[in-house]
């Protein structure tokens, strides 16, 4: 072998080398920027959002009675369709969750509450009419600043087990604290969290 044919090897492992750094280099790129692309989109900014929960005394009208609202003050628009609300409900003789799911919601009243909506213990009232509206005033697909969440939870009977009473005398099941979470689903972030002790 004369001089030529050695100096070969060093520069087949060279460029060996440099094509193995390339193809590390471009596989550990498209792991890298795969996963980055599943990072989820950053949360709205909801900058400011404020919480009501009404109860009113035994002998009231159930439509007047344990109605939740929430509010959007300041911040970003959000669709709706990418809003959960988690609903929890706690005392002496309930602690429960329940989901308000998949909206706006489906029903003929394209802004009321239905089955479909309502995951988890049965406390969320359903129906055609105030206050089982979703979004006040009624563009129920965006929850804008001055919009309001609105909602109702059932105070059950001492026969019908579901729903959780918040009054000074219950009826039915007895409950002293709810929680009401808003998550904003794309993101998997809180927006909004409310505490209620009646």
């Amino acid at each position: 072998m004369n001089q030529q044919d050695r100096a070969v090897t060093p520069v087949v492992s060279t460029i060996f080398m440099i094509a193995i750094v390339v193809v590390l280099a471009a596989t550990v790129s498209v792991f890298f920027f795969g996963v980055a692309g599943d990072i989820n989109e950053p949360a709205p900014n909801i900058a400011d959002t404020t919480g009501e929960f009404t109860v009113t005394p035994p002998g009231e009208t159930a439509g007047n009675n344990q109605i939740v609202r929430i509010t959007h003050i300041a911040g970003e628009s959000i669709s709706i369709n990418e809003v959960e609300i988690i609903v929890r409900a706690s005392g002496p003789e309930v602690d429960a969750e329940a989901r308000l799911v998949d909206l706006p919601t489906d029903s003929y009243f394209s802004t009321a509450v239905d089955s479909s909506n309502v995951q988890g213990y049965d406390m969320i009232d359903r129906g055609s009419s105030a206050p089982n509206q979703v979004i006040i005033p009624a563009d129920s697909n965006t929850w804008m600043a001055g919009d309001t969440i609105q909602f109702r939870i059932k105070t059950g009977t001492t026969s019908t087990p579901e729903g959780a009473d918040f009054r000074d005398d219950p009826v039915g099941p007895e409950a002293d604290k709810l929680e009401v979470i808003i998550i904003h689903t794309p993101s998997n972030a809180i927006i909004s969290e409310n505490t209620f002790r009646p």
